[in-house]
C-alpha cells in the first residue's frame, strides 16, 4: 500500500483511481464494506483503488467542542486500509486553510489533478468543501465537468442493524464490548504503554500491568476478559477498568493480570483486547473478599477464552 501525507510531494502521477471519502473512523464493517466495493471496481477496471481520508478529525479544526473521541488511532487505521488490501492510503493534513477550499478546487485540484479519480463511492450523506456546502449532488455535476462518476452508497447494515461510528462508540461507553466487535468487523483494543502502579496487585497475588493508553475511547468500569498482544505474541488474561474503590483510589486505571506470563515489559507498547465483560466494578468489604472474588473473575475468563480462538481478536 503506498501512504500519502503530503499531496504537495507526490512521486506519481495516478492517471485512473477508483476513489472512496470519508473519516472512517473506526474502520467499522460498513466502512469495510464500502472500501471491498472500490477494490472489486479498481480490479475490473484496472484503476488504483485509493481511499483518501483526514488527519485530524475535520472537527477538531473547525469545531473541537463537536468532535466525539476517535475509535481508531491513526498507525490503527493505517494498519486497518493495508489490511484490507487498499492501493493507496491518502490522509490529508486538515488545516483551516484547507477547510476553506471550495468543492470545486477540492475536486478539481486533488481528486482529479493530484489523484486522477474516474469514480467516486461515498455515502448518501457525504458534505464536502468550505462550509460543507458540496454534496453528492454537487459531486455528480462536478462528475460530469470533469469526467468521473459518482456512486453513492446507502447506509450499510447488518442483521437488521444499520452499523455507525456513534452507535460503537455508545456501545464500548456502556461496556458492551461484543456487539461492538460484531459491528466492527473485529474485537475493540486499545493501544497503551505499560506504565508502573502502586504494587498492589503483586501484593494481593496477582501482579497486574498498569496501561496509559493511547486511545480516546476506553470500555466502561468493570471486570474484562482480555487478550494482550506484547512482544509479537498474545497472552490470555483479566483487566479491570476503574476507580479501584476497595482502596478509595481517585484516579482511573487499567490494570491487567496476564496468565503465565512473568516478563518485566515496563515502558513497551501492548494492545489490549477486550473479549467480553464479566461484571461492573464494586467495593468490597475486606482484602479478602477482594482476593476471592479476583479468583473467581480469573477462572469466568478461562472459560470464555479457552472457547473463544486466539486469532479471533485480530481479525478484520
Amino acid at each position: 500500500m503506498i501512504l500519502i501525507t503530503d499531496l504537495s510531494r507526490i512521486e506519481r502521477t495516478f492517471d485512473r483511481s477508483i476513489i472512496t471519502l470519508g473519516n472512517f473512523d473506526g474502520v467499522h464493517m460498513g466502512h469495510q464494506e464500502l472500501v471491498r466495493m472500490v477494490i472489486r471496481r479498481a480490479k475490473e477496471t484496472g484503476a488504483a483503488s485509493m481511499v483518501v481520508t483526514f488527519r485530524p478529525h475535520p472537527l477538531k479544526i473547525l469545531a473541537p467542542e463537536k468532535c466525539p473521541p476517535l475509535i481508531s488511532i491513526y498507525e490503527e487505521k493505517i494498519r486497518l486500509f493495508e489490511k484490507l488490501g487498499i492501493d493507496v492510503l491518502v490522509k490529508i493534513p486538515f488545516t483551516v486553510e484547507f477547510a476553506a477550499m471550495t468543492p470545486e478546487d477540492f475536486v478539481k485540484n486533488i481528486l482529479c489533478d493530484s489523484l486522477g479519480a474516474k469514480e467516486i463511492f461515498v455515502g448518501y450523506n457525504y458534505r464536502f468543501g468550505k462550509g460543507r456546502k458540496g454534496d453528492v449532488k454537487t459531486l455528480r455535476a462536478l462528475g460530469e465537468r470533469y469526467g468521473f462518476t459518482v456512486r453513492e452508497v446507502e447506509q450499510i447494515s447488518l442483521d437488521g442493524e444499520v452499523i455507525s461510528s456513534t452507535k460503537i462508540r455508545h456501545l464500548l461507553r456502556e461496556g458492551d464490548v461484543e456487539h461492538a466487535a460484531k459491528l466492527l468487523g473485529r474485537t475493540y483494543a486499545i493501544t497503551g504503554i505499560v506504565v508502573r502502579g502502586d504494587g498492589r496487585g503483586k501484593g494481593l497475588g496477582f501482579p497486574t500491568a498498569n496501561i496509559a493508553p493511547k486511545h480516546a475511547i476506553i470500555p466502561s468500569h468493570g471486570v474484562y476478559a482480555v487478550r494482550l498482544f506484547v512482544r509479537d505474541r498474545l497472552y490470555d488474561g483479566i483487566a479491570n477498568i476503574g476507580m479501584r474503590p476497595t482502596f478509595d483510589k481517585k484516579a482511573l486505571a487499567i490494570e491487567v493480570h496476564v496468565f503465565d506470563f512473568n516478563e518485566d515489559v515496563y515502558g513497551e507498547d501492548i494492545s489490549l483486547y477486550f473479549i467480553r465483560k464479566i461484571r461492573e466494578e464494586k467495593k468490597f468489604g475486606s482484602v479478602e473478599a477482594l482476593v476471592g472474588q479476583i479468583r473467581t473473575d480469573i477462572g469466568a475468563a478461562k472459560g470464555i477464552l479457552a472457547l473463544r480462538p486466539s486469532d479471533e481478536a485480530v481479525t478484520i
